[in-house]
Protein backbone atom coordinates (compact mmCIF):
# COMPACT_ATOMS: atom_id res chain seq x y z
CA UNK A 1 0.00 0.00 0.00
CA UNK A 2 1.15 3.55 -0.69
CA UNK A 3 2.82 5.51 2.10
CA UNK A 4 0.83 7.91 4.27
CA UNK A 5 2.54 10.87 2.58
CA UNK A 6 1.63 9.55 -0.87
CA UNK A 7 -1.97 9.02 0.19
CA UNK A 8 -2.20 12.50 1.68
CA UNK A 9 -0.64 14.07 -1.39
CA UNK A 10 -3.28 12.49 -3.64
CA UNK A 11 -6.19 14.05 -1.75
CA UNK A 12 -8.26 16.11 -4.20
CA UNK A 13 -8.30 19.84 -3.54
CA UNK A 14 -12.10 19.78 -3.65
CA UNK A 15 -12.40 17.37 -0.73
CA UNK A 16 -14.02 18.63 2.47
CA UNK A 17 -11.28 17.63 4.86
CA UNK A 18 -13.29 18.83 7.86
CA UNK A 19 -15.37 15.64 7.50
CA UNK A 20 -12.28 13.49 8.02
CA UNK A 21 -11.13 15.65 10.91
CA UNK A 22 -14.50 15.36 12.67
CA UNK A 23 -14.55 11.59 12.19
CA UNK A 24 -11.06 11.23 13.69
CA UNK A 25 -11.77 13.69 16.50
CA UNK A 26 -15.04 11.98 17.42
CA UNK A 27 -13.38 8.57 17.64
CA UNK A 28 -10.60 10.01 19.77
CA UNK A 29 -13.21 11.43 22.16
CA UNK A 30 -14.98 8.06 22.31
CA UNK A 31 -11.77 6.21 23.15
CA UNK A 32 -10.53 8.67 25.78
CA UNK A 33 -14.05 9.00 27.20
CA UNK A 34 -14.30 5.23 27.72
CA UNK A 35 -10.87 5.11 29.32
CA UNK A 36 -11.55 8.05 31.63
CA UNK A 37 -14.96 6.77 32.65
CA UNK A 38 -13.54 3.46 33.84
CA UNK A 39 -13.10 3.44 37.62
CA UNK A 40 -11.09 0.34 38.41
CA UNK A 41 -9.62 -0.30 41.83
CA UNK A 42 -8.66 -3.07 44.24
CA UNK A 43 -10.92 -3.52 47.27
CA UNK A 44 -9.37 -3.85 50.76
CA UNK A 45 -10.03 -7.60 50.55
CA UNK A 46 -7.98 -7.78 47.36
CA UNK A 47 -10.83 -8.16 44.88
CA UNK A 48 -10.62 -6.20 41.64
CA UNK A 49 -13.67 -3.98 41.16
CA UNK A 50 -14.76 -2.74 37.75
CA UNK A 51 -17.05 0.26 37.93
CA UNK A 52 -17.70 3.57 36.19
CA UNK A 53 -17.47 7.17 37.36
CA UNK A 54 -21.01 7.71 36.06
CA UNK A 55 -22.14 5.15 38.61
CA UNK A 56 -20.15 6.72 41.44
CA UNK A 57 -21.01 10.42 41.04
CA UNK A 58 -24.14 11.97 39.55
CA UNK A 59 -22.35 15.19 38.59
CA UNK A 60 -20.34 13.27 36.00
CA UNK A 61 -23.54 12.70 34.00
CA UNK A 62 -23.24 16.26 32.68
CA UNK A 63 -19.86 15.37 31.18
CA UNK A 64 -21.59 12.99 28.77
CA UNK A 65 -23.04 15.99 26.94
CA UNK A 66 -19.51 16.52 25.64
CA UNK A 67 -18.29 12.93 25.20
CA UNK A 68 -21.41 11.42 23.60
CA UNK A 69 -20.34 12.05 20.01
CA UNK A 70 -21.90 9.05 18.28
CA UNK A 71 -24.34 11.43 16.51
CA UNK A 72 -21.33 13.04 14.82
CA UNK A 73 -20.39 9.68 13.28
CA UNK A 74 -23.83 9.34 11.74
CA UNK A 75 -23.84 12.96 10.55
CA UNK A 76 -20.48 12.74 8.78
CA UNK A 77 -21.45 9.25 7.65
CA UNK A 78 -24.51 10.71 5.95
CA UNK A 79 -22.30 13.24 4.18
CA UNK A 80 -19.87 10.58 2.98
CA UNK A 81 -22.55 8.04 2.05
CA UNK A 82 -24.46 10.58 -0.03
CA UNK A 83 -21.39 11.47 -2.09
CA UNK A 84 -20.22 7.87 -2.39
CA UNK A 85 -23.62 6.49 -3.36
CA UNK A 86 -24.33 9.12 -5.99
CA UNK A 87 -20.81 8.76 -7.35
CA UNK A 88 -21.53 5.05 -7.80
CA UNK A 89 -24.83 5.85 -9.51
CA UNK A 90 -23.13 8.25 -11.94
CA UNK A 91 -20.57 5.54 -12.79
CA UNK A 92 -23.42 3.07 -13.34
CA UNK A 93 -22.31 0.81 -10.51
CA UNK A 94 -25.01 -1.44 -9.14
CA UNK A 95 -26.44 -0.89 -5.67
CA UNK A 96 -25.25 -4.37 -4.77
CA UNK A 97 -21.70 -3.47 -5.74
CA UNK A 98 -21.80 -0.31 -3.62
CA UNK A 99 -23.24 -2.10 -0.57
CA UNK A 100 -20.70 -4.90 -0.90
CA UNK A 101 -17.80 -2.43 -0.96
CA UNK A 102 -19.11 -0.61 2.11
CA UNK A 103 -19.72 -3.82 4.09
CA UNK A 104 -16.28 -5.18 3.20
CA UNK A 105 -14.56 -2.02 4.31
CA UNK A 106 -16.24 -1.97 7.70
CA UNK A 107 -16.20 -5.69 8.44
CA UNK A 108 -12.69 -6.65 7.32
CA UNK A 109 -10.91 -5.54 10.54
CA UNK A 110 -13.66 -7.14 12.65
CA UNK A 111 -12.86 -10.63 11.36
CA UNK A 112 -9.43 -11.03 13.04
CA UNK A 113 -10.80 -9.27 16.13
CA UNK A 114 -13.62 -11.79 16.66
CA UNK A 115 -11.39 -14.70 15.68
CA UNK A 116 -8.84 -13.78 18.34
CA UNK A 117 -11.39 -13.21 21.11
CA UNK A 118 -13.26 -16.40 20.25
CA UNK A 119 -9.99 -18.29 20.57
CA UNK A 120 -9.24 -16.55 23.89
CA UNK A 121 -12.72 -17.40 25.22
CA UNK A 122 -12.43 -21.02 24.18
CA UNK A 123 -8.91 -21.34 25.57
CA UNK A 124 -9.86 -19.73 28.87
CA UNK A 125 -12.83 -22.06 29.22
CA UNK A 126 -10.73 -25.13 28.54
CA UNK A 127 -8.15 -23.95 31.09
CA UNK A 128 -10.83 -23.71 33.75
CA UNK A 129 -11.14 -19.93 34.06
CA UNK A 130 -14.34 -18.94 35.88
CA UNK A 131 -17.16 -19.02 33.32
CA UNK A 132 -18.87 -15.88 34.63
CA UNK A 133 -15.63 -13.95 34.14
CA UNK A 134 -15.30 -15.21 30.55
CA UNK A 135 -18.91 -14.28 29.78
CA UNK A 136 -18.57 -10.83 31.34
CA UNK A 137 -15.34 -10.23 29.44
CA UNK A 138 -16.98 -11.33 26.21
CA UNK A 139 -19.77 -8.79 26.65
CA UNK A 140 -17.28 -6.05 27.44
CA UNK A 141 -15.04 -6.53 24.42
CA UNK A 142 -17.85 -6.78 21.84
CA UNK A 143 -19.89 -3.85 23.19
CA UNK A 144 -18.50 -1.40 20.58
CA UNK A 145 -19.88 -3.61 17.81
CA UNK A 146 -23.40 -2.28 18.46
CA UNK A 147 -22.42 0.75 16.41
CA UNK A 148 -21.31 -1.44 13.52
CA UNK A 149 -24.59 -3.37 13.46
CA UNK A 150 -26.65 -0.15 13.35
CA UNK A 151 -24.38 1.55 10.85
CA UNK A 152 -24.56 -1.43 8.50
CA UNK A 153 -28.36 -1.10 8.59
CA UNK A 154 -28.01 2.61 7.82
CA UNK A 155 -25.83 1.80 4.80
CA UNK A 156 -28.31 -0.80 3.63
CA UNK A 157 -31.06 1.84 3.71
CA UNK A 158 -29.10 4.56 1.85
CA UNK A 159 -30.99 4.13 -1.46
CA UNK A 160 -34.28 4.62 0.40
CA UNK A 161 -33.14 7.43 2.71
CA UNK A 162 -31.48 9.27 -0.19
CA UNK A 163 -34.77 9.03 -2.10
CA UNK A 164 -36.55 10.38 0.97
CA UNK A 165 -34.17 13.33 1.21
CA UNK A 166 -34.63 14.25 -2.44
CA UNK A 167 -38.39 14.43 -1.92
CA UNK A 168 -38.68 15.84 1.60
CA UNK A 169 -35.38 17.54 2.37
CA UNK A 170 -35.33 18.99 5.90
CA UNK A 171 -38.82 17.63 6.46
CA UNK A 172 -37.34 14.12 6.56
CA UNK A 173 -35.40 15.23 9.65
CA UNK A 174 -38.55 16.69 11.19
CA UNK A 175 -40.35 13.44 10.42
CA UNK A 176 -37.57 11.41 12.06
CA UNK A 177 -37.71 13.56 15.19
CA UNK A 178 -41.49 13.26 15.38
CA UNK A 179 -41.36 9.47 15.00
CA UNK A 180 -38.62 9.20 17.64
CA UNK A 181 -40.68 11.18 20.16
CA UNK A 182 -43.79 9.17 19.24
CA UNK A 183 -41.94 5.93 19.95
CA UNK A 184 -40.79 7.26 23.33
CA UNK A 185 -44.33 8.37 24.14
CA UNK A 186 -45.74 4.92 23.38
CA UNK A 187 -42.97 3.25 25.32
CA UNK A 188 -43.45 5.36 28.44
CA UNK A 189 -47.25 5.23 28.23
CA UNK A 190 -47.50 1.46 27.81
CA UNK A 191 -44.44 0.32 29.74
CA UNK A 192 -43.43 -1.90 26.82
CA UNK A 193 -39.71 -1.25 26.52
CA UNK A 194 -39.41 -3.27 23.32
CA UNK A 195 -41.17 -0.43 21.47
CA UNK A 196 -38.12 1.74 22.14
CA UNK A 197 -35.96 -0.47 19.94
CA UNK A 198 -37.63 1.15 16.92
CA UNK A 199 -35.61 4.23 17.75
CA UNK A 200 -32.42 2.50 16.71
CA UNK A 201 -33.79 3.35 13.29
CA UNK A 202 -35.55 6.68 13.80
CA UNK A 203 -32.86 8.32 15.96
CA UNK A 204 -29.80 7.34 13.96
CA UNK A 205 -31.45 7.67 10.55
CA UNK A 206 -32.39 11.22 11.55
CA UNK A 207 -28.78 12.07 12.37
CA UNK A 208 -27.73 10.47 9.07
CA UNK A 209 -30.20 12.67 7.18
CA UNK A 210 -28.43 15.72 8.61
CA UNK A 211 -25.35 14.57 6.74
CA UNK A 212 -27.40 14.56 3.55
CA UNK A 213 -28.24 18.20 4.17
CA UNK A 214 -24.55 18.96 4.55
CA UNK A 215 -23.65 17.13 1.34
CA UNK A 216 -26.39 18.69 -0.81
CA UNK A 217 -26.38 22.33 0.25
CA UNK A 218 -25.41 24.91 -2.36
CA UNK A 219 -24.00 27.39 0.13
CA UNK A 220 -22.64 26.87 3.62
CA UNK A 221 -24.82 28.22 6.45
CA UNK A 222 -23.87 31.58 7.89
CA UNK A 223 -22.38 31.71 11.37
CA UNK A 224 -25.18 33.83 12.86
CA UNK A 225 -28.04 31.30 12.48
CA UNK A 226 -25.79 28.51 13.72
CA UNK A 227 -24.82 30.52 16.79
CA UNK A 228 -28.50 31.29 17.42
CA UNK A 229 -29.47 27.62 17.00
CA UNK A 230 -27.04 26.29 19.61
CA UNK A 231 -28.64 27.89 22.73
CA UNK A 232 -32.13 27.08 21.46
CA UNK A 233 -31.38 23.38 21.05
CA UNK A 234 -29.37 23.36 24.27
CA UNK A 235 -32.38 24.84 26.05
CA UNK A 236 -34.59 22.13 24.59
CA UNK A 237 -32.21 19.48 25.94
CA UNK A 238 -32.30 21.05 29.38
CA UNK A 239 -36.11 21.04 29.38
CA UNK A 240 -36.26 17.43 28.18
CA UNK A 241 -33.83 16.19 30.84
CA UNK A 242 -34.61 18.41 33.84
CA UNK A 243 -38.37 18.73 33.38
CA UNK A 244 -39.04 15.81 31.06
CA UNK A 245 -38.75 12.05 31.37
CA UNK A 246 -35.22 11.74 30.01
CA UNK A 247 -32.07 11.08 32.10
CA UNK A 248 -29.34 13.71 32.13
CA UNK A 249 -26.64 11.28 31.05
CA UNK A 250 -26.34 10.88 27.29
CA UNK A 251 -24.78 7.44 27.71
CA UNK A 252 -25.90 4.44 29.68
CA UNK A 253 -25.17 4.50 33.41
CA UNK A 254 -24.47 1.09 34.99
CA UNK A 255 -27.30 0.10 37.30
CA UNK A 256 -29.64 2.90 36.18
CA UNK A 257 -33.25 1.97 35.43
CA UNK A 258 -33.49 4.47 32.56
CA UNK A 259 -30.94 5.48 29.97
CA UNK A 260 -30.83 7.35 26.68
CA UNK A 261 -28.86 4.82 24.67
CA UNK A 262 -30.29 1.33 25.08
CA UNK A 263 -32.63 1.77 23.37
CA UNK A 264 -31.82 5.26 22.08
CA UNK A 265 -34.30 7.98 22.95
CA UNK A 266 -35.40 11.01 20.98
CA UNK A 267 -33.18 13.20 23.15
CA UNK A 268 -30.19 11.80 21.22
CA UNK A 269 -31.74 13.03 17.97
CA UNK A 270 -32.02 16.48 19.56
CA UNK A 271 -28.38 16.17 20.66
CA UNK A 272 -27.55 15.38 17.03
CA UNK A 273 -29.11 18.70 16.02
CA UNK A 274 -26.93 20.49 18.56
CA UNK A 275 -23.80 18.73 17.35
CA UNK A 276 -24.69 19.43 13.73
CA UNK A 277 -24.84 23.16 14.48
CA UNK A 278 -21.53 23.01 16.38
CA UNK A 279 -19.56 21.10 13.73
CA UNK A 280 -20.93 23.33 10.98
CA UNK A 281 -19.99 26.44 12.95
CA UNK A 282 -16.38 25.27 13.30
CA UNK A 283 -16.17 23.72 9.83
CA UNK A 284 -14.13 26.62 8.30
CA UNK A 285 -11.57 26.40 11.12
CA UNK A 286 -11.38 22.61 10.84
CA UNK A 287 -10.89 22.90 7.08
CA UNK A 288 -8.04 25.38 7.47
CA UNK A 289 -6.37 23.12 10.03
CA UNK A 290 -6.61 20.13 7.69
CA UNK A 291 -4.91 22.03 4.88
CA UNK A 292 -1.78 22.13 7.01
CA UNK A 293 0.57 19.28 6.16
CA UNK A 294 1.23 17.70 9.55
CA UNK A 295 -2.35 17.70 10.89
CA UNK A 296 -3.61 16.23 7.63
CA UNK A 297 -0.93 13.54 7.65
CA UNK A 298 -2.00 12.62 11.19
CA UNK A 299 -5.66 12.35 10.18
CA UNK A 300 -4.82 10.28 7.10
CA UNK A 301 -2.67 7.92 9.19
CA UNK A 302 -5.45 7.61 11.76
CA UNK A 303 -7.98 6.70 9.08
CA UNK A 304 -5.81 3.77 7.99
CA UNK A 305 -6.48 2.02 11.33
CA UNK A 306 -9.66 3.74 12.50
CA UNK A 307 -11.84 0.64 12.86
CA UNK A 308 -8.98 -1.20 14.51
CA UNK A 309 -8.70 1.57 17.11
CA UNK A 310 -12.44 1.48 17.73
CA UNK A 311 -12.90 -2.26 18.19
CA UNK A 312 -9.67 -2.81 20.16
CA UNK A 313 -9.61 0.13 22.60
CA UNK A 314 -11.75 -1.59 25.26
CA UNK A 315 -10.09 -5.03 24.96
CA UNK A 316 -6.72 -3.28 25.26
CA UNK A 317 -7.86 -1.69 28.51
CA UNK A 318 -9.01 -5.08 29.78
CA UNK A 319 -5.60 -6.58 28.99
CA UNK A 320 -3.76 -3.76 30.78
CA UNK A 321 -6.01 -4.01 33.85
CA UNK A 322 -5.64 -7.77 34.17
CA UNK A 323 -1.89 -7.61 33.62
CA UNK A 324 -1.53 -4.90 36.26
CA UNK A 325 -3.73 -6.74 38.72
CA UNK A 326 -1.90 -10.03 38.35
CA UNK A 327 1.41 -8.20 38.69
CA UNK A 328 0.15 -6.48 41.84
CA UNK A 329 0.76 -3.04 40.41
CA UNK A 330 -1.65 -0.08 40.28
CA UNK A 331 -5.36 0.38 40.97
CA UNK A 332 -4.89 1.18 44.62
CA UNK A 333 -6.20 4.76 44.45
CA UNK A 334 -9.86 5.38 45.18
CA UNK A 335 -11.70 6.70 42.08
CA UNK A 336 -12.64 10.40 41.85
CA UNK A 337 -10.19 11.45 44.56
CA UNK A 338 -7.60 14.12 43.81
CA UNK A 339 -4.89 11.50 43.52
CA UNK A 340 -7.00 9.51 41.08
CA UNK A 341 -7.55 12.51 38.81
CA UNK A 342 -3.86 13.42 38.91
CA UNK A 343 -2.94 9.94 37.69
CA UNK A 344 -5.38 9.98 34.75
CA UNK A 345 -2.78 11.36 32.28
CA UNK A 346 -0.53 8.42 33.17
CA UNK A 347 -3.48 6.03 32.78
CA UNK A 348 -4.29 7.42 29.33
CA UNK A 349 -0.62 7.31 28.28
CA UNK A 350 -0.21 3.67 29.35
CA UNK A 351 -3.37 2.65 27.48
CA UNK A 352 -2.34 4.63 24.39
CA UNK A 353 1.03 2.88 24.28
CA UNK A 354 -0.63 -0.50 24.75
CA UNK A 355 -3.16 0.27 22.02
CA UNK A 356 -0.35 1.31 19.69
CA UNK A 357 1.16 -2.14 20.21
CA UNK A 358 -2.15 -3.82 19.44
CA UNK A 359 -2.54 -1.69 16.31
CA UNK A 360 0.96 -2.70 15.20
CA UNK A 361 -0.22 -6.31 15.24
CA UNK A 362 -3.81 -6.05 13.99
CA UNK A 363 -3.90 -2.73 12.15
CA UNK A 364 -2.29 -4.36 9.12
CA UNK A 365 -5.54 -6.17 8.34
CA UNK A 366 -7.71 -3.06 7.98
CA UNK A 367 -6.34 -1.84 4.62
CA UNK A 368 -6.52 -5.34 3.15
CA UNK A 369 -10.07 -4.94 1.83
CA UNK A 370 -11.07 -7.15 -1.06
CA UNK A 371 -11.96 -5.20 -4.19
CA UNK A 372 -13.35 -7.94 -6.43
CA UNK A 373 -16.82 -8.19 -7.92
CA UNK A 374 -19.83 -8.40 -5.60
CA UNK A 375 -21.47 -11.79 -5.05
CA UNK A 376 -24.68 -12.77 -6.83
CA UNK A 377 -27.76 -11.06 -5.41
CA UNK A 378 -29.05 -14.07 -3.40
CA UNK A 379 -25.61 -14.55 -1.86
CA UNK A 380 -25.33 -10.82 -1.17
CA UNK A 381 -28.71 -10.76 0.58
CA UNK A 382 -27.74 -13.76 2.71
CA UNK A 383 -24.38 -12.23 3.58
CA UNK A 384 -25.92 -8.91 4.59
CA UNK A 385 -28.64 -10.48 6.74
CA UNK A 386 -26.32 -13.05 8.31
CA UNK A 387 -23.72 -10.43 9.21
CA UNK A 388 -26.13 -7.96 10.79
CA UNK A 389 -28.05 -10.66 12.70
CA UNK A 390 -24.86 -12.29 13.98
CA UNK A 391 -23.28 -9.02 15.16
CA UNK A 392 -26.54 -7.90 16.79
CA UNK A 393 -26.98 -11.26 18.53
CA UNK A 394 -23.38 -11.21 19.72
CA UNK A 395 -23.83 -7.77 21.27
CA UNK A 396 -27.25 -8.43 22.84
CA UNK A 397 -26.96 -12.12 23.79
CA UNK A 398 -23.19 -12.41 24.01
CA UNK A 399 -20.81 -14.60 22.06
CA UNK A 400 -20.37 -16.68 25.22
CA UNK A 401 -23.63 -18.30 26.45
CA UNK A 402 -24.63 -18.85 30.06
CA UNK A 403 -23.58 -22.46 29.64
CA UNK A 404 -20.94 -23.60 27.20
CA UNK A 405 -17.78 -22.13 25.74
CA UNK A 406 -19.16 -20.17 22.79
CA UNK A 407 -22.50 -19.41 21.15
CA UNK A 408 -21.73 -21.48 18.09
CA UNK A 409 -24.70 -20.47 15.95
CA UNK A 410 -23.70 -16.80 16.23
CA UNK A 411 -20.07 -17.51 15.37
CA UNK A 412 -20.99 -19.73 12.42
CA UNK A 413 -23.61 -17.28 11.14
CA UNK A 414 -21.08 -14.43 11.24
CA UNK A 415 -18.47 -16.57 9.46
CA UNK A 416 -21.02 -17.50 6.78
CA UNK A 417 -21.92 -13.84 6.27
CA UNK A 418 -18.26 -12.84 6.00
CA UNK A 419 -17.54 -15.53 3.43
CA UNK A 420 -20.65 -14.68 1.42
CA UNK A 421 -19.67 -11.01 1.24
CA UNK A 422 -15.96 -11.58 0.79
CA UNK A 423 -15.46 -9.37 3.86
CA UNK A 424 -12.28 -11.03 5.14
CA UNK A 425 -8.74 -9.67 4.68
CA UNK A 426 -7.02 -10.29 1.38
CA UNK A 427 -3.45 -11.53 1.19
CA UNK A 428 -0.81 -8.85 1.84
CA UNK A 429 0.79 -9.13 -1.59
CA UNK A 430 -2.60 -8.84 -3.28
CA UNK A 431 -3.56 -5.79 -1.22
CA UNK A 432 -0.27 -4.13 -2.15
CA UNK A 433 -0.72 -5.02 -5.81
CA UNK A 434 -4.23 -3.60 -5.93
CA UNK A 435 -3.24 -0.50 -3.92
CA UNK A 436 -6.09 -0.92 -1.49
CA UNK A 437 -7.59 2.52 -0.73
CA UNK A 438 -9.18 1.50 2.54
CA UNK A 439 -7.16 3.89 4.62
CA UNK A 440 -7.24 6.80 2.20
CA UNK A 441 -9.72 9.49 3.12
CA UNK A 442 -9.56 10.78 -0.43
CA UNK A 443 -10.92 7.52 -1.80
CA UNK A 444 -12.83 6.13 1.20
CA UNK A 445 -16.35 5.23 0.11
Amino acid sequence: MASIRDIAAKTPASRNRAIDFYRAAALTIVVIGHWLASAIFVEPDGDLRFTNILELADWTHWLTWFIQVIPVFFIVGGYANWLSYHSAVRRHRSIGSWITARFRRLMTPVVPFLAVWSAISLGAGLLGVDHSLIRAGSFAVVTPLWFLAVYLLVILAVPATAWLWIRLGWWSIVLGLALAFAVDGLRYATGYDWIGWLNFGFVWFTAHQMGYRWATERTAPAAAPLIATIPIVLGALLVLTLAGPYPISMVGVPGATENNTLPPTAVLAVLALLQYAVVRLFEPAAGRLMHRTRPWLAVVAFHVVMMTVYIWHLPTMAIVVLAGYWAGFGFGIEPLTTGWWLTRPIWILVLAVALAGVIAVFGRFEPRVRTGLPPPVPVLVFGVVASIVAISAGVVLGFVPEEGLIRWWVALLFAAGVVALGAFPSRPNRAAKEGSPAGNPSTRE
